[in-house]
């Protein structure tokens, strides 16, 4: 399957002479937060989970952790649990900032099932990781959802001075799945996973193994990544860890976690970093993979979305989900916020007046790394790569100019392969050669590119 060349790494170039790597930072919606607890089931909402948009209508769904209340106890299906129990929250949207909460009529929390609630698991579940799956032929699992349940129904110890869930029975990774988000089912003997994971999942499906991918803390020991497979969503292999921090990380770094997407014939991470031994903030940085077992911090680890302002909803934690939506030229990066610093060694106690909220940052299409060349003309020469299609398509900003070459193997030009030099910003844009490109399909040759004042995207044939 063909898909677009990025630069989050330089696996595919060969070359670069006056470029440079740029990372770029997504802007933030002027409507934020675009999500908030508002009901008594929901004191916050927290983004341990997904938003995905449905291929069959365009609608944006949303899965996102809630609660009724901080301390006590309330009734919940009937039943008496911690009033601090991690629900599931539900929430549509036509456009992806302005989101309804449909009452579902599923979860009975204090003798009333008027919410948006929805009855998965079986007491407390967290980090609910949803995958949309047009490859199964089942319509009764075209939703998959992976998440930790833990605590016994009835069982509590306490902890730091307060109740929390003690360990119950059949604790771990569980698989639910649904005909269409909403109502899902615990057909399979759960858990698929006995181990823990306190934070937010992933789940995905590569092409590349024929296998369901997890991701989670299920297995690291600690605030790390690690990874399980599956071939059936239903049977995974122990998982291993793949992601941690090293000597180049500030001590006392920790990752929280690291939701993902596949996007573009890679694995693209959130890196939640939290600096428990410095501010006690999380923010979030990229990482990538090409397998989803080695992975490689993108760009000199700078901050991808930051922290907001100071005294705001979101200005001690931002954590970007799985997932991200592509809408039309742009990314749909959605974000759970959160006022001061995470509880820890270095902050016992922290008074916060924001509830934790979601929201929504945009990025440009392919927009997380560029190669840039500013007044110095630049060139990049990729790695070899067959051409796939009739015509060279760019996502690039350019107001000097952009020129693509074909090149042989050794870099010498194909005659008639020298492409009209591009002078806009378009986010596709197919380049003009005197020659047509169909006569070179299934040939393997090089690009190169010359640039001036211009950042390239990304790049990739049709």
């Amino acid at each position: 399957m063909n898909h677009r060349y990025l630069f989050l790494d330089l696996r595919d170039i060969t070359s670069m002479e006056h470029v440079h790597r740029r990372v770029y930072t997504p802007q933030r919606h002027p409507e934020n937060p675009i999500l908030q607890g508002e009901n008594d089931w929901e004191r916050f909402a927290a983004l341990y989970g997904t938003v995905l948009r449905d291929p069959q209508d365009g609608t944006f769904k949303m899965w996102y952790l809630t609660g009724p209340q901080k301390d006590g106890f309330v009734q919940i299906r009937g039943r008496r649990a911690l009033g601090n129990c991690t629900l599931l929250g539900y929430a549509e949207s036509h456009d992806g900032v302005r989101w309804h909460k449909p009452v579902l009529n599923q979860v009975d929390v204090a003798g009333s099932t008027a919410n948006n609630l929805i009855d998965v698991g079986r007491s407390n579940c967290e980090g609910f990781a949803v995958l949309y799956d047009q490859r199964d032929p089942d319509p009764q699992r075209r939703y998959k959802g992976f998440y930790w349940e833990h605590g016994g129904t009835d069982t509590f110890v306490e902890h730091e001075g307060r109740l929390i869930w003690g360990q119950g029975e059949g604790d771990g990774m569980w698989m639910s799945f649904s005909p269409d988000g909403i109502r899902w089912d615990n057909c399979v003997k759960n858990p698929v996973i006995p181990l823990g994971s306190d934070t937010t999942q992933s789940l995905v499906w590569d092409e590349t193994i024929a296998s369901y991918v997890a991701f989670g803390r299920m297995g690291a020991n600690g605030r790390r990544v690690a990874r399980a497979t599956s071939r059936d969503a239903v049977h995974f292999d122990e998982p291993t860890m793949v992601f941690d921090t090293d000597q180049w990380d500030e001590e006392g770094t920790q990752f929280y976690g690291m939701p993902l997407s596949l996007y573009e014939g890679m694995y693209l991470g959130m890196v939640w970093v939290y600096r428990e031994g410095v501010d006690g903030r999380i923010d979030t940085s990229l990482a990538c993979s090409r397998d989803g077992i080695d992975w490689q911090r993108v760009g000199d680890r700078e901050t991808f979305l930051g922290l907001g302002e100071r005294g705001s909803w979101e200005d001690g934690m931002v954590r970007i989900s799985q997932h991200f939506v592509v809408v039309d030229d742009e990314i749909y990066l959605y974000y759970g916020g959160v006022e001061g610093p995470h509880t820890g060694r270095k902050f016992a106690q922290v008074k916060r007046t924001h509830a934790p909220a979601i929201g929504l940052a945009t990025l440009r299409r392919d927009g997380f790394v560029s190669l840039e060349a500013n007044d110095q003309p630049g060139a990049m020469l990729t790695k070899p790569i067959v051409v796939t299609g009739d015509h060279l398509h760019v996502n690039a900003a350019s107001h000097g100019h952009l020129i693509a070459e074909v090149t042989d193997d050794t870099g010498a030009v194909l005659p008639g392969y020298t492409s009209l030099p591009m002078v806009k910003d378009r986010t596709d844009a197919a380049l003009r050669f005197d020659r047509p490109l169909a006569a070179l399909q299934g040939h393997t040759v090089r690009l190169r590119f010359h640039l001036k004042r211009a950042n390239l995207f990304s790049y990739w044939f049709t």
